[in-house]
């Protein structure tokens, strides 16, 4: 069996499934601070920084909203750009000094976390979402009547 042909038909499968896995644990992250948010703006206003009220919200939207948006492939940049910005402010502001594991607060997660939306934000969401189901609604929409397909001038691909 030739693997590189299966695996280029499972690609679309693949990616996905890590989109779906990622954006449902980001999003329940991000639930999590919702439920609990006036614990949540406490912590951030520990932290001395300014603005705590307006961080901590932004902090659950990136997570909610972005993973919510990651889970579905709706708006994948801008979903991921926000899963990506709360990472990169996770990893500094909390668990650099920790050191790498997460068992001992360290950075693994959140590096692993901003890794992923990072590669969404440059690869795009997929076939399978809702991204690409638009671009082929506004696709349809946009074919000539004789049939010649519109195709995408110089991109990403769908």
């Amino acid at each position: 069996m030739d693997t590189r042909r299966l695996g280029t038909r499972l690609d679309p499968v693949a990616l996905t499934l890590l989109r779906l896995v990622a954006g449902v644990t980001m999003a329940a992250h991000g639930w999590q601070k919702v439920v609990g948010f006036d614990g949540w703006r406490g912590t951030v206003e520990s932290m001395g920084v300014p603005g705590a009220d307006v961080l901590a919200v932004l902090a659950v939207v990136g997570e909610l909203g972005g993973g919510i948006g990651l889970a579905l492939g709706l708006l994948t940049p801008l979903s991921a750009l926000g899963v990506l910005g709360v990472m990169i402010v996770a990893i500094t502001a909390v668990h650099l000094p920790n050191g790498f594991f997460a068992q001992e607060g360290g950075f693994e997660y959140p590096l692993l976390m901003a890794t992923v939306a990072l590669f969404f934000l440059l690869r795009g969401p997929g076939p399978y979402s809702v991204d690409a189901m638009m671009r082929g609604r506004a696709r349809h929409r946009r074919e000539p009547e004789g049939g010649v397909p519109y195709r995408e001038p110089l991109g990403r691909p769908a």
